[in-house]
């Protein structure tokens, strides 16, 4: 408040010092002036004004404070471990000009690990003996990041190669890296098609290389594995659409934090064209069951989570994008070993995630082959069996419990004497206090097939590889055995440890001393009915020794509950989840249908018994199933308060309307053991993800505001000749129409959401390259406007968007006048001098000098410059009339104050609107300057439109010679009121995913403001 009063009295003191300069020239019109004053200086009406911006202030700071202090905690906090490395990198000068027109820009490396790999040179002939792999780094990304994955690949096949499954037919990687000079490939479509070609080219040079080398003993490679980083996914799956792409060379594909749903950016209309062709061009080739595409290539998409603040980890969703036959994605807080959130750069150096990704690259080799991998088939099936939680249905589809009939074989015994016979509930544990008094088989019977189903089996133990057999009675052939069992091992997966001295996952992640995981086992129903009984054998006394432990149950209570609770019952009431304690270990499993939206987080309340003599700590499985992220809460009892973020339903995301959306939890707590958890909403948190995932959202609705203002300003202008300033304009804004923008901020986003309006907006849409009706066939729809959500519920995101873009316009206003007041003390002494009667307006509108300019500023944009840049020198001339008409109105006097008023405001507006325009254009002169910097001789080849810009250059030269448009036909005033209301319109409703058309609309507005000053 103080500060709102500090900026009150700064704007006081500067329209006062106004009028003491103009009285020193003569007598001023005492209603002119005061009708200048700021709306909430005049009136008490404008206290709305004020008020609504010092809402939104507030929120902007409390936004800005859980980012920066809010500290994720729990499965949410990252856990990275570092690394170390011996690289080197050899520049492969051969890949000229003679084979790509653009290796004057790029280059490729090839990586080695200093003393594990060969030398890359031997005389003048490159040394490669492995399998070819190709790193593409992401925005901004360097070839050294390579590194961190080469070297653990190379470690693991020369240090650690018994860990592999794969030790016959796997080889090491030969990694080639490419180096892009760091080029933004995020913000210029133009730069993405350049290093997809060189790619391209980069490829058929690299298996040519094998070609040429005597040394290699394999059969010659066709195609190369590619490791992808950020923007780099994206640039591969373009590669495949191009001319110079060679068929067949790409079929594996894994990328780390990649883009593959939405892009991550709306400045430049090629990118998002870019997606549209990429996106097209897959769909017809999955479509097609016998194409290359269907038959051989995998792409694996593995992202960060909530640490990734750079890129929205929903965007990193391929189901929309290929069957699952073909890939997936996934989170690294769901991958074994890992559980852990990364972020955007980490993510490629993270010590427990390379090791997986280097592990399963060596897995997927083949190099008996020309393809250099093993089938589709086997490469997604390992993909699965390292990068998901292993309680997934899609992962566990083919696993050998679930398809006994093709893995089940006949045992050395029948199991029919010498083993300890348990039926109905069965609740075993098996310590170091009772270890002696268990017999060496423990047979579990299961129920009949009729009643199977309500029941489960579930396992957890410390032992790393606990023997359990799931057997099944067959009819005696011969002399075979009349049972035939399958073994467990593939189907017990790692889970983290859970104990009093673990507070995260990533505690007991891979290559973590003294925190070994936990291994589970659980079974519904439906796979147990393909078994008669359960075999367990007691582990080694070795291996149940320092408060190790197997427990196993098998019981009929009912483990899975179902919520219909939605975010408004847990708003008002919360929800409570109960755990009741017996013999056996305790599991549970709540689902929670209507808690699908990703924009909300929410805090869980633990309560439990005290306990010292457990032997482990009580957990959560937090999960979603599409995408496939699993979180692990461990140690709740003693963390007590769990905050829960989720990756399901998202913004701007495509989604499979099909598809169960719902948020599980799945509780496991030791003996004799009571948990208790509420559930509620944690706003905080939920602030603080709102950032990542709304960046976009600030330039369009400060777009929708500013061309608010503009529409009010002109109306006012022709009803009576005076043009307010932007905070008046504002402040009437707030107290006539307030209450009606904030009630369309609230619904407009469940109103947009329908299908009728999407069909109809989509129908109207001027750019088209953003279809809400991904694939009505398979029921995959899209929500690209205005905020792209989903339900009622979250419609307060509008609102709270609405209420900060208020206050920004506030703080401008405040920051304008103390412009204007340094602007008049620096000023004044400069005009002392000037004749004050001059009447600037009355010149010609062009002379030779603006000509020229004009012409050399054309020129630039046609051959060397975009139009971005062009526009950027707009609005610093745009800035420059906004000075001298602040300097004009304190010198000319009482006769000439209402007009020289009316210039300054309209040119300020037009001024605000433009750097407002900026944000959209300033990624695309980041691009040309980093070009200029690496000295591209072909410095920039797009964006050389200059017609985009040409309507602005004629009406900021027109603003110069201070001009403001006036209108002699009705008609023409309302063209100029429907052009600045649809810019309003199409910023609140398209503006988010198609930021650069509001730059093209702001072009046509310009040429109508030119138009109008002809008429001065």
């Amino acid at each position: 408040m103080l500060f709102g009063r500090f900026l009150s009295r700064t704007s006081r003191s500067v329209l006062a010092r106004t009028r003491r300069l103009t009285r020193r020239n003569g007598n001023y019109n005492r209603d002119d002036t005061e009708s200048e004053k700021p709306f909430e200086t005049r009136s008490e009406d404008g206290k709305r004004f004020r008020y609504t911006s010092y809402i939104g202030i507030c929120l902007i700071l409390l936004i800005c404070a859980v980012s920066k202090f809010l500290e994720f905690s729990g499965p949410d906090s990252q856990q990275c471990r570092p690394i170390w490395m011996y690289p080197s990198y050899a520049r492969i000068d051969g890949f000229d000009t003679r084979f790509t027109p653009l290796a004057h820009k790029y280059h490729l490396y090839l990586y080695r690990e200093q003393g594990k790999d060969k030398e890359p040179l031997n005389g003048n002939e490159i040394q490669l003996d492995g399998v070819p792999v190709l790193f593409i780094p992401g925005n901004a990304g360097s070839f050294k990041q390579s590194r961190s994955i080469a070297a653990e690949s190379a470690n693991i096949y020369f240090e650690s190669k018994d860990i592999l499954d794969n030790q016959v037919n796997t080889r090491n990687l030969d990694f080639f890296t490419a180096d892009f000079n760091e080029d933004f490939t995020a913000f210029h479509g133009q730069t993405m098609l350049d290093q997809a070609e060189y790619l391209n080219d980069a490829i058929a040079y690299i298996l040519s290389l094998y070609e040429e080398s005597s040394s290699y003993d394999m059969p010659l490679p066709e195609s190369v594995i590619i490791v992808a980083h950020s923007m780099g996914g994206i640039v591969t799956r373009l590669m495949m659409t191009l001319e110079n792409h060679i068929p067949g060379s790409i079929n594996t594909i894994l990328t780390l934090s990649s883009p593959h749903a939405a892009s991550p950016v709306t400045f430049d209309g090629d990118i998002l064209k870019i997606y549209k062709k990429i996106d097209s061009y897959w769909a017809s080739q999955f479509d097609d069951d016998d194409s290359f595409f269907s038959r051989n290539v995998s792409l694996i998409s593995i992202t960060g989570g909530v640490s990734d603040e750079i890129l929205p980890a929903d965007y990193a969703s391929v189901a929309d994008l290929l069957p699952p036959e073909n890939g997936f994605s996934t989170f690294t807080t769901t991958i074994p070993g890992v559980w852990t959130p990364i972020d955007h750069l980490a993510i490629v150096w993270c010590k427990q995630l390379r090791h997986v990704v280097a592990k399963l690259l060596l897995e997927m080799v083949d190099s008996t082959t020309h393809f250099k991998t093993k089938p589709l088939y086997e490469r997604i099936e390992l993909s699965k069996q390292h990068l998901l939680s292993g309680f997934e249905d899609y992962a566990n589809e083919y696993k050998p419990l679930r398809n006994p009939n093709r893995y089940s074989r006949s045992p050395d015994v029948t199991y029919e004497s010498g083993v300890d016979v348990l039926e109905g509930k069965i609740h075993l544990n098996i310590d170091e206090n009772n270890y002696d008094s268990i017999s060496d088989y423990k047979k579990l019977l299961l129920p009949a097939k009729e009643d199977i189903n309500s029941w489960s089996f579930d396992m957890l133990t410390t032992v790393e590889n606990p023997r359990v057999l799931f057997c099944k009675k067959v009819p005696i052939l011969g002399s075979q055995k009349n049972i035939r069992c399958v073994h467990a091992d593939d189907d017990v997966v790692d889970i983290p440890k859970s104990s009093v001295s673990n507070f995260t996952p990533g505690d007991s992640s891979w290559d973590e001393e003294g925190h070994e995981p936990f291994r589970m086992l659980s079974l519904p129903g439906h796979v147990l009915s393909h078994y008669d009984f359960i075999i367990i054998q007691k582990p080694t006394k070795e291996e149940i020794t320092n408060s190790n432990f197997l427990y196993a149950t098998l019981s009929s209570e009912h483990h899975k509950e179902t919520n219909n609770a939605t975010p408004l019952n847990i708003v008002f009431k919360g929800e409570t989840m109960s755990l009741m304690s017996n013999s056996g270990i305790n599991s549970k499993t709540w689902e929670f249908p209507n808690l699908w939206n990703s924009l909300i987080s929410y805090r869980i309340i633990v309560t439990s018994d005290d306990s010292e003599k457990d032997q482990f700590e009580p957990f959560l499985r937090q999960a979603t199933f599409e995408p496939f992220e699993t979180k692990w809460h461990v140690n709740i009892r003693k963390i007590k308060q769990l905050g829960i973020t989720m990756h399901n339903v998202a913004p701007f995301i495509p989604i499979d309307e099909t598809q169960t959306r719902l948020l599980s939890f799945t509780l496991t707590a030791p003996p004799d053991t009571n948990v208790t958890m509420r559930i509620k909403i944690n706003w905080l948190l939920t602030l603080k993800l709102l950032f990542i995932r709304y960046r976009l959202a600030i330039a369009s609705f400060l777009a929708t505001f500013m061309s608010l203002i503009l529409f009010y300003q002109f109306n006012y202008f022709r009803n009576t000749k005076k043009f307010i300033s932007f905070q008046m304009a504002s402040s009437c804004i707030i107290k006539k129409f307030g209450l009606y923008l904030a009630i369309i901020s609230i619904i407009l986003s469940p109103v947009v959401n329908s299908k009728l309006i999407e069909k109809l907006l989509y129908f109207f849409d001027p750019v088209g390259l953003n279809d809400p009706f991904v694939s009505e066939e398979y029921h995959i729809y899209n929500n690209y406007y205005f905020l792209g959500i989903r339900d009622i519920f979250t419609g307060f995101i509008g609102l709270l968007f609405g209420l900060m873009t208020v206050s920004i316009f506030f703080l401008l206003g405040k920051i304008v006048d103390i412009v204007e007041y340094a602007v008049i003390l620096i000023g004044r002494r400069k005009l002392n001098n000037e004749n004050t009667n001059s009447t600037q307006t009355e010149e010609r509108l062009f002379n030779k000098k603006r000509i020229l300019g004009c012409i050399i500023l054309v020129g630039a944009v046609m051959f060397y410059i975009p139009y971005q840049l062009a526009f950027l020198l707009m609005v610093l001339v745009q800035g420059m009339t906004c000075v001298r008409a602040i300097i004009h109105q304190t010198r000319d006097g009482a006769k000439r104050y209402q007009e020289w008023n009316n210039l300054k405001n309209y040119n300020i507006s037009i001024l605000l609107f433009f750097i407002i325009v900026s944000i959209v254009n300033f990624p695309i002169i980041i691009v040309f300057f980093h070009n200029v910097a690496i000295k591209w001789e072909s410095t920039f080849n797009s964006h050389h439109n200059i017609l985009a810009v040409l309507p602005i250059i004629l009406a900021v030269v027109a603003n110069s010679k201070f001009r403001i448009p006036r209108y002699h036909r009705t008609i023409d005033w309302y063209i100029l009121f429907a052009l600045v209301l649809y810019i309003t319109f199409f910023s609140t409703v398209y503006g988010v995913r198609n930021l650069f058309w509001i730059h093209h609309l702001t072009n046509i507005l310009g040429g109508w403001l030119f138009y109008g000053c002809l008429h001065f």
